[in-house]
């Protein structure tokens, strides 16, 4: 049985965790400028970058973050809040690693998971944490006969 029919049989659980892992291109770095209209010198400007902290141009904080996207598909998981703290620069060409775990859940299903992202270094650069809904028994098991 594979981690998403696990989870669409048995539910999530507090402990559950689910990775995610992706190198990001500067194809990925301007085609999420085109999506977001975000053409921040700091992503594009070369001699702008290299005059700031980070030296060279940089990915988009929230490109980085959206491989939550990965992991709630996985899930199921409607998010309604999302936390983040966009600890040091990802560039092209970096592998980044996404580990998201769940730490709460209550009587309603609302459930919370805090995340953090590496790079290929082991060094985190992005933090996070979220809120929302993984699928009730009877959505897992409407899931279930597609799986």
């Amino acid at each position: 049985m594979d981690y998403r029919q696990r989870v669409v049989k048995n539910g999530l659980e507090v402990g559950d965790i689910a990775t995610a892992a992706r190198t990001f291109e500067e194809e990925d770095i301007v085609a999420f400028s085109r999506i977001t209209g975000d053409m921040n010198p700091y992503h594009f400007d070369n001699e702008f970058a290299a005059n700031s902290r980070f030296g060279r141009p940089i990915a988009h904080g929230l490109l980085v973050a959206s491989m939550l996207t990965e992991v709630g598909g996985q899930w199921a998981w409607l998010a309604t809040e999302m936390n983040f703290c966009f600890v040091a620069p990802v560039y092209a060409g970096d592998t980044i690693t996404l580990e998201m775990r769940v730490v709460a859940k209550d009587e309603k299903n609302f459930t919370r998971a805090e995340a953090s992202w590496t790079n290929e270094d082991g060094k985190v650069v992005l933090t996070g944490t979220l809120g929302g809904y993984p699928p009730t028994s009877e959505q897992r098991e409407l899931l279930a006969v597609t799986d």
